[in-house]
């Protein structure tokens, strides 16, 4: 039974030339730092304000998003920033019980990529309230800590 194929449309490639060479330059950097300056690449991914190119930060972007690198730990190297930018102290918070519950759906958000990307970038609280899924909890935690800033009644 021979059955003729449909003709298929020819598709265009996916990206144009230069997207296709910024990945490529991204990626060839990662692998560079990957397999001959993996202590250089921890510094680089934890260290949100440490300038980089806008390829390697794509492709570093990717392999967070994909769980690629594995000694990376949103919950220290996010959530302590995240969490100022909610407005709590992490220090000051650090031997409350919730904390634990934030750490837990931090490690395992699946926006990790987009997160890394936007504190990067110093996103704004309203954008981080969008993907974030501690968003409740931080910005109840948040109010808290503006309650326990607050003076008490009767007090001088």
């Amino acid at each position: 039974m021979n059955k003729t194929r449909p003709p298929q449309e020819s598709r265009p490639p996916p990206h144009d030339e230069k997207q296709l060479h910024d990945f490529l330059e991204g990626e060839r950097a990662l692998l560079e730092l990957r397999c001959c300056e993996p202590k250089a690449l921890s510094v680089l991914i934890h260290d949100l304000a440490h300038p980089m190119s806008p390829s390697l930060e794509q492709a570093i972007a990717r392999s967070l998003a994909s769980r690629e690198l594995a000694d990376f730990s949103s919950a220290s190297s996010l959530l302590p920033v995240m969490m100022r930018r909610f407005g709590i102290d992490s220090a000051a918070c650090s031997r409350d019980p919730a904390i634990h519950s934030l750490r837990t759906v931090c490690s395992a958000c699946p926006k990790i990529a987009t997160c890394w990307l936007a504190l990067r970038h110093d996103a704004p609280r309203e954008e981080c309230r969008e993907f974030c899924p501690n968003t409740e909890a931080l910005e109840s935690g948040a109010s808290r800590s503006l309650d326990s800033e607050a003076p008490q009644a009767g007090s001088s």
